[in-house]
């Protein structure tokens, strides 16, 4: 039988393999025919030497890292980039909506509360309760079972594992109907930039009381203006639904306090859900319970998005007046000399306050994927087409359109966060330029005689090299690196990480 043997290693790593004995390292390779791989003798010679090369390519990109960023700290033109692109960011977290990681994280807080409450609102209950049950009301424009009207007439007990009581529900309510008119885009004409808090808007809350009265058992409907009862009807006669109109601040900190009263209802009135089997209709609990009993988890969740964006909003706001004062590069600036580096830890100050901006956005997209899975799923249906709009068919759908708002957040999050830590960076180094140069030195020489110490590896020796720079104080030298050597060994380091037998001290072939 012919045996092809094909060695997944470069001729480099070959030839290293082959003088191993030469450098303690005794190899010997054998084959069997048949078999799927030859076997090394001694086991721990491949695996240090995989290791050898990987600790060297870590190291070189270390040095590769750190060089670029001495090399821009001496460059004026690469400082001004990174401040202009400092004050870019800035502008867009405070004053964009759609690419601002900060408002779409608002957003998404936004839409996860409202959105939670149309999932669950058809399985919770409202009304007086036992003890008032001739007086109850009704609320338009609500996510209702096949309509958009919810009649509060429920005579359960109220509080805990019971109904939610009518201040309740109106609380919860008002606060809806506030989000819903600021996020639909023909009526509060969507949330503006975090920045602005001038806007207001008005929200149309749909009302009707309902009495029973003690005489032939009537029905008056009524409703309430400035502390005053107005009937509007009785039973057998026409009625209609007064409309309150309530103005409110449109800007990101009403809207997110609005979010929060929403949560705080559910989570300390705890109604019970009203459904024949708990929480299984989700595939979350075969157990009936109260709504923190089956949705906990997801409340507990959306609670943290609403106090990581309301964060994240509370640093926006010192960054926005941050930018007032602009940075200015000293002129003729010499990293190695000039003693006025007070621009680069302003510099510093901003990348970390943008950086910690970005963080907490991040981590609202992080809270949100915590959210019960099927749960998830119903944020994202939206049977009514937009945002704040309620139909006859939008019950049991969040209509947060997470997909898109997590799409935007992540990407430009990633986007920015790049972008800011490489200026935190070069801020870092401006201000440590000496240190970084005694860093350059040592991993030049670690890299050196790291290389020196490989078997076969004369063609990789003196891969860094430094030279005296003429606009450095003397001593202060500038370093470099060999591209050429350096893909030679990144390479073979490739090469041996491709080997899944290299922890055996095996190396494959085919037969």
């Amino acid at each position: 039988m012919k045996i092809k043997k094909s060695l997944l290693l470069s001729l480099s790593l070959m030839a290293s393999l082959s003088r191993a004995e030469d450098d303690g390292f005794y190899m010997s390779v054998g084959y069997q025919i048949g078999e799927a791989v030859q076997k090394v003798k001694n086991t721990g010679a491949l695996q240090n030497l995989a290791d050898r090369y990987d600790n060297l390519s870590n190291l070189l990109n270390q040095y590769n890292y750190l060089n670029s960023l001495v090399n821009l700290a001496s460059t004026p033109s690469a400082i001004t980039g990174a401040i202009d692109n400092l004050s870019s960011s800035a502008i867009n977290l405070t004053s964009a909506t759609t690419t601002s990681p900060a408002y779409q994280a608002v957003a998404l807080a936004l839409n996860a509360a409202v959105g939670m409450w149309q999932v669950i609102a058809l399985f919770i209950g409202c009304g007086p309760g036992p003890t008032n049950n001739q007086s109850y009301q009704s609320f338009g424009n609500t996510p209702a079972l096949n309509g958009t009207t919810t009649t509060c007439n429920q005579a359960y007990g109220t509080g805990p594992n019971g109904i939610l009581s009518i201040d309740e529900y109106q609380k919860l309510n008002q606060a809806y109907q506030i989000i819903q008119t600021a996020l639909n885009q023909n009526q509060g004409g969507g949330m503006p930039a975090l920045n602005d808090t001038t806007k207001t808007g008005v929200v149309n809350i749909q009302q009707t009381n309902y009495r029973t009265t003690t005489q032939n058992n009537i029905i008056e409907h009524y409703y309430t203006e400035n502390g005053k009862e107005i009937p509007t009807s009785y039973s057998g006669g026409s009625s209609f639904s007064p409309t309150i109109q309530l103005t409110y601040h449109n800007d990101a900190e009403y809207l997110l306090q609005q979010a929060a009263i929403i949560m705080q209802v559910l989570t300390t009135q705890k109604p019970h859900v009203q459904t024949s089997n708990g929480g299984k209709a989700w595939g979350l609990s075969s157990t009936p319970g109260n709504v923190v009993d089956i949705f906990g988890p997801s409340f507990n969740a959306i609670n943290e998005m609403i106090k990581n964006a309301q964060t994240a909003l509370e640093k926006t706001k010192q960054l926005n007046a941050n930018e007032k004062t602009q940075i200015t590069q000293p002129d003729n600036f010499n990293p190695y000399t000039s003693k006025n580096k007070q621009f680069a830890q302003e510099m510093l100050n901003r990348a970390e306050a943008q950086a910690e901006i970005l963080g907490l956005a991040q981590q609202v997209a992080n809270n949100f994927h915590s959210i019960q899975g099927p749960i998830q799923g119903d944020l994202e249906e939206c049977k009514a087409g937009s945002a704040g709009v309620i139909t006859n068919n939008t019950w049991g759908s969040g209509c947060a359109f997470v997909k898109e708002t997590l799409n935007s957040l992540e990407q430009h999050t990633a986007y920015y966060g790049n972008q800011v830590n490489q200026d935190k960076a070069l801020a870092q180094t401006i201000l440590n330029f000496k240190e970084a140069l005694n860093t350059l030195n040592k991993d030049s020489t670690a890299i050196n005689s790291g290389i020196s110490n490989l078997p076969n590896a004369k063609s990789l020796q003196n891969m860094t090299h430094s030279t005296q720079n003429p606009n450095s104080p003397e001593g202060l030298l500038t370093y470099s690196l060999d591209t050429n050597k350096y893909n030679q060994l990144q390479n073979i380091t490739q090469e041996l990480g491709k080997n899944p037998f290299r922890r055996i001290g095996v190396i494959d072939y085919q037969n």
